[in-house]
This record gives structure tokens, C-alpha cells and sequence, in this order.
């Protein structure tokens, strides 16, 4: 190797890296910034949400299910990477939709100290905090999840699911508050 191609390599790697995280981040990025109005979330849709719903990520792309498929009699390679395939896309809409609610929870929440006549401003930072952790929760799962479409181990969801919980939780608590 020449010493032009050691250094064209040593230059274009990282803006490789760079080009490929950016593609992997930005949207998420995007989605995670989306501004809710607070008409467009239903009464029902509140009413209706529980961060339960997300508790099967966990599994999705559990190794322990891959161990199991490959342990058995007539295992394919091809249905092995069909299934894996389908679950990380499956996971990646359950991501998607996790973003969406947390936006919608935290708008409701703002929405909520808005309109109260006590100083809430002890609420927004905790609120604003949250946001910061579950966005850079999202950012981690997503390069997990990126690591792990090309191979790598499963991911761990348990903190981004945590970080719903304690939203719904704190809108709960917010919003006891308010009726009380």
C-alpha cells in the first residue's frame, strides 16, 4: 500500500463513519423533534395509551430466540435471516411509534402546566430533562439497532421503555395534580 492510498484511506474512513451515522441518525433526530398540537391528540388516545404496549420490543430481537432457531432440525439459514430481517423492521416501527407518544405525552404534560396558576417551572425542567434522556436514550438504541441490522448482538430496550414509563407517569402525576 502506497503511502497516497494510506492517507486517502485514513481521510475518507471517518467521513464514511460520518456519512453513515448521519443517515442513521438524522431521521431520528427529525421524529424525536416533531412539535404535537395539542388538539391533534384525542381524549381517547390518552385515555387508551400505556407504555405496556411497548414491553414487547424487549423480545424482538432477543438471541435467545435466533439460538433457538438455529438449534433445530432442518434449520435454514434463509428463514433465519428472513425472520431476523422482518423482526428488526418490525422493531424499527415500534421505535417510530415510541416517538411519536412520547411527543404526544410531553406535549399534553407542557399543555397541562400551561394551564395551571402555580409556578410549574420545577415541572417544565423535569420535564425538559426527561426529553433530554429519552432522545439520547433513541439516539443509543438506534446505533444499537444499526449494529445489530448488520449482525452485531440484539439491543437492550429497557431504559427507553423506562423513560416512556416515567413520561406517563410524570403526565399522570401532572395531571392528579391539576384535578385535585
Amino acid at each position: 500500500m502506497t503511502e497516497t492510498s494510506l492517507n486517502s484511506a485514513l481521510v475518507l474512513t471517518p467521513l464514511l463513519l460520518l456519512g453513515l451515522c448521519s443517515a442513521c441518525i438524522l431521521p431520528v433526530l427529525f421524529r424525536l423533534g416533531k412539535k404535537y398540537r395539542i388538539e391533534d391528540i384525542s381524549p381517547e388516545w390518552l385515555e387508551n395509551f400505556s407504555a405496556s404496549s411497548y414491553y414487547l420490543m424487549q423480545r424482538l430481537l432477543s438471541e435467545e430466540d435466533f439460538a433457538f432457531i438455529s438449534r433445530q432440525p432442518g434449520f435454514d439459514l434463509s428463514v433465519y435471516r428472513k425472520l431476523r430481517r422482518d423482526r428488526l423492521r418490525i422493531f424499527q416501527q415500534y421505535l417510530q411509534r415510541m416517538i411519536i407518544d412520547f411527543n404526544r405525552l410531553h406535549t399534553v404534560a407542557r399543555f397541562a402546566l400551561a394551564q395551571s396558576n402555580e409556578d410549574q417551572s420545577a415541572l417544565v425542567s423535569k420535564l425538559i430533562w426527561l426529553k433530554i434522556r429519552f432522545s439520547a436514550t433513541v439516539v443509543r438504541v438506534q446505533f444499537c439497532y444499526t449494529f445489530c441490522y448488520l449482525g452485531f448482538p440484539s439491543l437492550d430496550v429497557r431504559n427507553l421503555i423506562a423513560r416512556l414509563d416515567e413520561m406517563s407517569a410524570r403526565l399522570t402525576s401532572i395531571s392528579l395534580a391539576q384535578f385535585s
